[in-house]
């Protein structure tokens, strides 16, 4: 048998196990799974969407209209540095030619795929790589153009 499947079998195995002691273990049972995977939470909608990922869905279509290609790559080398992103992850959005709002697409959706810890550093990435573009995009605000007069 494939390791997935006995790993899929074991947690429905679990669930099942879980469901029949009734509503007082399945809330323990949550409140455990919340301390230990709230990437998975988050999925699975037990908790709502993290700060990091909910900011990424937020800002979705219009980076995927003005991210420009330096910075995607620059954000794919930084996510792939701190092994948030795998070759394999790198290699498929480049693989998606040059089309740019393809690639954008694409790096953003398999960040939110990957969780909240993910998201964040890609957001602290793109406020370090475009800080203009992350203005725009409400990720940080303008700087004032009133300061202190001198």
């Amino acid at each position: 048998m494939e390791k997935g499947k006995i790993k899929t079998d074991r947690a429905r195995c679990l669930i099942d196990m879980v469901i029949g002691k009734g509503e007082k273990q399945s809330r323990i049972m949550i409140k455990s799974m919340k301390k230990r995977d709230p990437d998975l939470c988050s999925t699975l909608g037990l908790i709502s969407s993290p700060a990091g990922v909910g900011e990424l869905r937020r800002i979705r279509s219009e980076f995927v209209q003005r991210v420009s290609i330096p910075v995607i790559k620059g954000l794919l080398d930084d996510l792939w540095q701190q092994e948030l992103l795998s070759t394999e992850d790198k290699d498929f959005v480049m693989e998606k030619g040059k089309i740019k709002t393809d690639m954008a697409r694409c790096l953003i959706d398999m960040v939110i795929g990957k969780g909240e810890k993910a998201s964040k550093e890609m957001i602290d990435s793109m406020k370090k790589r475009d800080n203009p573009l992350c203005i725009t995009l409400g990720l940080i605000t303008s700087p004032t153009a009133s300061g202190p007069e001198v």
